[in-house]
């Protein structure tokens, strides 16, 4: 009776090695780019809700310094009434000693850039801990973006979240003066 050679010889092992070398350097050719993207989505998330947030906060304040935010609530710049005049542009900003926990109106937000992250009480939001801001707020009453001989009805802000993978993403939203 003869018997069987079974088992494989080393070159038939040599060669599916080689094809097995070849299909994993491929496979992972195409998982490892996908892998460095899988975070993308979520600084995505997170700079979407920093900006939503700020956004949110700063349209909350009054129009302009010179707004009443008491009865009879005159308008800056109000025709018909004694109203003072609305903020001029040099002098948009912050005013003098206010900090963001006590900003009262749109425009002192003007050149917020806020890195590290806190929120309007001043705590530290450490999930935002590599991201930053930057405001800017502008005269823009008739909505062309721009800012020459416009009047003081309404104010652009934009705000610009940088991400700590070096995107930027933008948000702007007008406030009006009434």
């Amino acid at each position: 009776m003869r018997a069987l050679n079974t088992g494989f010889t080393l070159i038939e092992l040599i060669i599916s090695i080689v094809i097995f070398a070849i299909a994993l350097t491929i496979i992972t050719g195409l998982i490892a780019p996908q892998a460095r993207q899988s975070a993308d989505p979520i600084l995505q998330l997170r700079a979407n809700e920093l900006g939503q947030s700020l956004m949110n906060e700063i349209q909350s304040k009054a129009f302009d310094e010179h707004s009443e935010r008491a009865p009879p609530f005159r308008r800056c710049s109000e025709s018909g009434f004694a109203a003072p005049n609305c903020t001029v542009v040099a002098d948009l900003g912050a005013d003098s000693g206010e900090t963001r926990t006590t900003y009262d109106d749109v425009d002192d937000y003007l050149a917020l850039n806020a890195q590290p992250i806190t929120n309007s009480l001043g705590e530290q939001l450490t999930q935002y801990q590599d991201f930053s801001v930057a405001v800017t707020v502008v005269y823009d009453s008739d909505r062309n973006s721009t800012t020459v001989n416009d009047g003081t009805t309404l104010k652009l802000i934009t705000l610009i979240v940088s991400a700590p993978n070096g995107e930027q993403y933008g948000f702007s939203a007008y406030k009006g003066n009434y």
